[in-house]
């Protein structure tokens, strides 16, 4: 899994008029792929044999979870302007364990074709979470470990408790990411090479979302050499 760097790119300098330009480009690019798959199956329905249907439908379905992520990419750019401080007002004491496996059930048709393996430790002590900063950062984990992951091969998530935070982690089974490109994956405008949705801000907006909860984030090798993607959430004091 290699990284482009789209930090000399126009788009770095971009006002948000231009950058909201730039997501009526990408949502027009999708939409037409998904329009394109529905007139295919209007015009053709009785010549197409039934795993052909289901197999469009799929295709549909992908390029929506595609669309999914751009927009709530974009609408969490507003974390990019707030100051530490504001950021840590959104933080909330949550029962990881009940708010993790509602996640994961819910993210779940995110991962297509890629069965989830979820592991959470049982009685996890609650920490400072927003849920929906929560979601977002996991529904774009699960969508790259999709993207770089063979066919059908499992999605791992894996929750543990430490010292004084809450370790989540989200495994795939794909080639990984060279150790020298890291550190870079969660800068402005840095994208997974092929995957880039959301014009390189997916990470970095996960990146703003953790450490505005007081958490961290990095990448990593799984046990079987694919990207192992993992954040922290800092334990309540309640």
């Amino acid at each position: 899994m290699a990284t482009q760097n789209t930090s000399d790119d126009p788009l770095a300098g971009l006002s948000a008029d231009e950058l909201l330009r730039v997501l009526g480009h990408e949502i027009g690019n999708l939409v037409t792929i998904v329009s394109g798959y529905g007139q295919m199956l209007r015009d053709h329905w009785e010549l197409l044999a039934d795993d052909r249907r289901l197999d469009i439908v799929a295709r549909m379905n992908r390029q929506i979870d595609q669309l999914r992520v751009l927009i709530d990419n974009f609408q969490h750019l507003r974390w990019l302007t707030l100051s530490s401080e504001d950021l840590a007002s959104y933080g909330a004491t949550s029962s990881v364990n009940d708010l993790l496996k509602a996640l994961a059930d819910d993210l779940a048709p995110l991962a297509d074709d890629h069965p989830l393996e979820v592991d959470i430790e049982a009685d996890l002590p609650p920490v400072l979470a927003d849920r929906a900063a929560v979601q977002h950062v996991l529904m774009n984990l699960i969508v790259n470990a999709t993207k770089f992951s063979p066919h059908e091969a499992p999605i791992a998530i894996e929750v543990r408790s430490d010292t004084d935070e809450v370790r989540i982690s989200v495994t795939d089974r794909g080639e990984g990411i060279p150790s020298g490109e890291r550190d870079h994956i969660f800068e402005k405008f840095v994208r997974l090479q092929d995957g880039g949705i959301g014009v390189g801000l997916g990470l970095f907006i996960c990146r703003a979302l953790v450490e505005g909860m007081g958490g961290r984030i990095w990448a990593g090798e799984g046990a079987g050499g694919g990207a192992c993607m993992t954040f922290t959430l800092p334990l309540s004091e309640d």
